[in-house]
């Protein structure tokens, strides 16, 4: 059974393309921006990603982004839409500038 992290249906069906690639992500809250949380990007895509993390936090919470696409910085904001004990959480962006989103889809494209 596939299973997506992004909330879209099966990978044949998703609403965006994505990849599998480890990216190291600034990941904050939105409502604690000092206190970093320790995950990593394992699949993204223009529309979310999955964070692998140890202590995924619950569906909801609304989260603050950097990460780097090819040479290119991101600053997302994001929502938790689902959430994997010890394993990790699935987000969809919430806010992402148009030179954020090229830089995810050049990213994709240099990938898929």
């Amino acid at each position: 059974m596939d299973t997506c992290y992004t909330g879209c249906m099966s990978d044949d069906k998703r609403a965006s393309e994505r990849v599998m690639n480890v990216i190291d992500v600034d990941c904050r809250t939105a409502d604690d921006a000092a206190t970093p949380i320790a995950a990593r990007i394992s699949d993204l895509s223009t529309t979310g990603a999955f964070l692998d993390s140890m202590n995924p936090l619950p569906v909801g919470t609304r989260l603050v982004l950097r990460f780097r696409a090819g040479p290119k910085e991101v600053h997302a904001a994001a929502e938790v839409v689902h959430s994997m004990p010890s394993f990790g959480m699935g987000v969809r962006f919430l806010e992402l500038s148009g030179e954020s989103r090229a830089a995810i889809e050049a990213l994709v494209r240099a990938q898929a």
